[in-house]
């Protein structure tokens, strides 16, 4: 890590975001220029555990499985990867519920998805959850992009995902990663996500600098109806747009990206504005703000049409 260190971080989050944007935003020019990439259809999301789900996360509850292909075995897998590899799609992304030790269990379909990648030229991302050794070393063989979240903070853990796992088996799960040569780690940080209050995103974001990220995908925490989260408020945008200032600010010279999971509304519109004049160089599925915003600045917007998700 090239850049300020986790007390300087904590220092700053107390500063106005306005001082904090113009800190990033001159790290951002340096480094970058003034292109940002818009990536406008994301890669197709698919569960391989179908709708089930051993934890059922208070921020989830499995919705988010069911707006995704579902399979849950391997030939079906194959199938659908096929016929998607005919149409527009370029890549995939493998999801699906996590088990009780917190990982999704893609390892299980090492076979299935070789044969995928033998048979077309689909990219293979996914969400891997917290991995052990064993497991992480299956899905190296096949990955071509690993999308982790990582939590900083075990109360977060313990209370919304109901795991006792602490940082440091997020920071175990992509150091493992890394090492068995996954082409591309980009880990996810999600912010809000302790009932839409800042709790942890500073750790989180401190351990990345060993495993030499890819990209820095920031998720921000959408309020979901019929979860028990559902009638939290997301965080407050200016909280957002620190943590975003001071990942810059950590991370000068690495690829900074919007989620498209992030939520909608006026919320998202502000959101992707504070996003911009905070330092990222990449969003998924931009708003109509993103794209006035950065011609406001005078940025040269490169747009991925096709299928591709914004680790890349």
């Amino acid at each position: 890590m090239n850049g300020i260190t986790l007390q300087k971080a904590e220092e700053l989050f107390k500063e106005s975001a306005d001082k904090l944007q113009e800190m990033a935003m001159e790290l951002r020019y340096r480094n970058f220029g003034r292109e940002i990439i818009f990536y406008r259809k994301p890669f197709t999301p698919i569960s391989i555990t179908k709708t089930l789900c051993e934890l059922s996360c208070k921020h989830c509850n499995t919705h988010y499985l069911e707006h995704m292909h579902q399979v849950d075995n391997s030939k079906d897998l194959i199938k659908l990867a096929k016929l998607l590899s005919k149409s527009d799609i370029k890549g995939i992304v493998l999801s699906g519920g996590s088990k009780k030790d917190g990982s999704v269990p893609i390892y299980n379909f090492k076979d299935a998805v070789k044969k995928i990648k033998e048979e077309t030229s689909l990219i293979i991302n996914a969400h891997t959850g917290i991995l052990k050794e064993e497991q992480a070393l299956i899905v190296s063989e096949f990955l071509d992009s690993a999308l982790t979240d990582v939590i900083g903070d075990r109360k977060t853990i313990k209370e919304i995902l109901g795991l006792d796992y602490g940082l440091e088996d997020y920071q175990r799960t992509l150091r493992y990663l890394r090492t068995f040569g996954v082409k591309n780690i980009s880990p996810h940080i999600i912010v809000g996500l302790y009932y839409g209050k800042i709790r942890g995103e500073l750790n989180a974001l401190n351990i990345l600098g060993e495993i030499d990220p890819d990209t820095i995908v920031i998720v921000v925490f959408i309020p979901t109806k019929g979860t028990e989260m559902g009638n939290i408020d997301p965080p407050d945008i200016e909280d957002v747009s620190r943590i975003i200032s001071i990942a810059r600010l950590m991370y000068p010279e690495k690829n900074i990206s919007l989620s498209c999971v992030r939520p909608g509304g006026r919320y998202r519109l502000k959101l992707d504005r504070e996003a911009i004049l905070s330092g990222i160089n990449k969003i998924a599925v931009p708003s109509k703000s993103a794209y006035e915003t950065s011609k406001e600045l005078g940025l040269d917007i490169t747009e991925i049409r096709r299928s591709r998700c914004c680790s890349w």
